[in-house]
């Protein structure tokens, strides 16, 4: 399944298994695949909510594409592919699933409890850590990075060594408004 929130358009094109079928941005509640169901946020109306269960929700800013990952039947999705564009991950670890990753074309950001966004521009992968801890990966670091509630860290192709950096709030403000908030 891929996900595209284009806020010009305003459409979303869903790639199930079993096909794809296309949803008016307009149209609430429309049950998804792997037992998913992507909502209207209540407080922007023009960007959706993709809620699996108690366990996992992913928004996504405008402008976004992205696809869930590891789906396995009726099971949630175990991360999601982010091309460009940002999300915003609340995830509580369940019996069946105890963590969930974001790839991007930079970096992994996987979590084992969270809420945390992750936003591709301009040849970067940012991730900003809001609750929890996140682990930060990138294919040509040396090591990986742990960020904290408050932090973020900027990865792109050719980062060897992720700096953890508390964000100024200018800069926390600006990602969390891109998701309404």
């Amino acid at each position: 399944m891929k996900i595209r929130n284009d806020g010009r358009r305003r459409f979303f094109l869903l790639f199930a298994m079993a096909g794809a079928m296309w949803l008016s941005a307009s149209a609430p509640g429309v049950a998804q695949p792997a037992g998913c169901t992507l909502f209207a946020d209540d407080r922007n109306p023009t960007e959706k909510i993709l809620r699996c269960g108690d366990t996992l929700a992913i928004r996504n800013a405008a402008e976004t594409e992205y696809r869930p990952t590891g789906q396995h039947g009726q099971q949630a999705p175990t991360g999601a592919r982010l091309d460009t564009g940002a999300l915003m991950i609340e995830f509580t670890p369940s019996e069946r699933q105890k963590n969930f990753q974001i790839q991007t074309p930079h970096a992994i950001a996987a979590v084992r409890g969270t809420r945390w966004a992750v936003q591709v521009e301009r040849g970067t992968t940012s991730t900003l850590v809001l609750s929890g801890t996140v682990a930060v990966t990138s294919p040509r670091a040396t090591r990986g990075a742990m960020l904290h509630a408050g932090e973020g860290a900027d990865v792109t192709a050719g980062t060897r060594r992720i700096v953890v950096k508390r964000w100024p709030q200018k800069r926390v403000d600006a990602l969390l408004a891109r998701f309404g908030q």
